[in-house]
Order: C-alpha cells, then structure tokens, then sequence
C-alpha cells in the first residue's frame, strides 16, 4: 500500500460548548510535529463567538504551520433568515476581519448541498471534508479525495471544488472523539480502499490522548501528515 497522506481537522465550536481542550492538542502536535487544520465555528445566530475566542485567545498558541479554515452551521428550522450562499460570505468576511482566508471547509451536521458548492467556489474555498463527518452518508459515495458533479455532492463531476470525505465505516464517522479502539476499525477499512485519510475530532472534548494513539498507530505505518489544503493542492 502506499504511504498513507493524513489530515486532520478540528471542529472549533468550544466558546458555545462550554469547554475548550486546545491547549492539549497542540501540546501533541509538537510532539509529533504534525500539522492540523483548525475549522473555527461560524453560525447564523452565533456568528462572532468562536471567531472572536479563538483570536483573543487561541490562535497565537497553535503554531503557524497548521491551518485555519471555516467550520460553517447552517440554521434549516423555520427561523432561517440567510440564505446559505450569504451565509458562506457571511464566514468568509468574519474571519477575513482577523486576517484569515479560509481555503478549507466543513459544514456542520454533514449539512452540505448542491448549491454550496459555487458559493465555496466563488469565496476561495479549496477543499470541503463535509462528506463522512456525520452518520448520514449515502452508499456508493466516493472515499478518495474528489472533484463533486454540480448536481450531487456526492458525485464525482467537474467542480473546482476539492472534497476530502471524512473517514467513514457503516456510518461510523472518523472523528478521534470516539477513543482509539472505536476509531482504528474506521481507519483501517478506509486506507484498504485509498491512502488518502481524513479525521475528524471537537476541540470540546478531551482528545489529547486520543489523538496520540491515533498519530502513534498512523506514524508506524509510515503516514505523512498535511493540512486539507495542502492535501488538495497535491493531489
């Protein structure tokens, strides 16, 4: 097999969550020297919480070599008052005003549809990882990093638009939040079909440890870890 092309993410929501593990992230990111891609939480009613924590108080400690990109929840109840494509450059603005330009993207809840895709497009989105990252995934759904067709996210075409599906086994998504022994089944039946890996994990959740057996697992098979970006630029 190949040597395995890894990213992982981090879905940035721990200023409305309540709790915030960052600090023990990063810890084992420079232990391993790993890179991360840091998706900071925007919604319709919330927009500026995340964004504002995390440049007060987050992001001068994780390191430069990681990424910053938009971790986007759409509002679908009755009291949606955005449309979704506003609300993309809506996430793109909020962080722009803190001299950040995501090319990096996930949509809360695996909340990704057909229209999004030219509104990523036109901000300067590169790559989404929305697919895979809920329990929701249909059957047939590509596993290798993709161009989506216009008409279905989940079908190759001919988007610009890079997808990174999530690692995702029956339903079980790749998120390290699960503990080790739950993720490694997922990890292993994804690499059996292609050597590109993308995890997910909550910087609300304890994953310090989690993490470092998932790194230690993936570095003995002789993984290179990227950022999503970077992952798509190569590819």
């Amino acid at each position: 097999m190949p040597t395995p092309t890894v990213a992982i993410t981090v879905d940035c929501t721990c200023a409305v969550q309540g709790k915030c593990y960052v600090a023990g992230i990063v810890d084992v990111c420079e232990e391993f020297r790993i890179p991360l891609t840091w998706l900071l939480g925007v919604a319709e009613h919330d927009p500026m919480t995340n964004v504002r924590h995390y440049h007060n108080e987050l992001l001068h400690r994780i390191p430069s070599w990681h990424e910053i990109g938009l971790y986007l929840t759409f509002d679908t109840g009755a009291s949606n008052t955005v449309d979704r494509g506003d609300l993309i450059r809506v996430g793109k603005d909020l962080l722009k005003q803190f001299s950040i330009k995501p090319t990096a993207f996930r949509a809360a809840n695996g909340d990704l549809e057909t229209p999004d895709i030219r509104a990523l497009e036109d901000i300067g989105i590169i790559v989404d990882s929305t697919p895979g990252s809920s329990a929701g995934r249909p059957l047939g759904a590509p596993v290798a990093p993709y161009h989506p067709s216009y008409d279905n996210v989940h079908q190759a075409g001919d988007a610009r638009l890079w997808i990174v599906p999530v690692a995702n086994l029956n339903g079980a998504r790749g998120y390290i939040d699960e503990g080790f022994d739950r993720i490694k089944p997922i990890i292993d039946a994804h690499l059996s079909q292609t050597s590109y890996l993308c995890l997910g994990m909550c910087d609300c959740v304890d994953n310090a440890e989690n993490l470092r057996h998932v790194v230690s697992y993936l570095k003995q098979g002789g993984a290179r870890f990227v950022t999503l970006t970077q992952m798509a630029t190569e590819l």
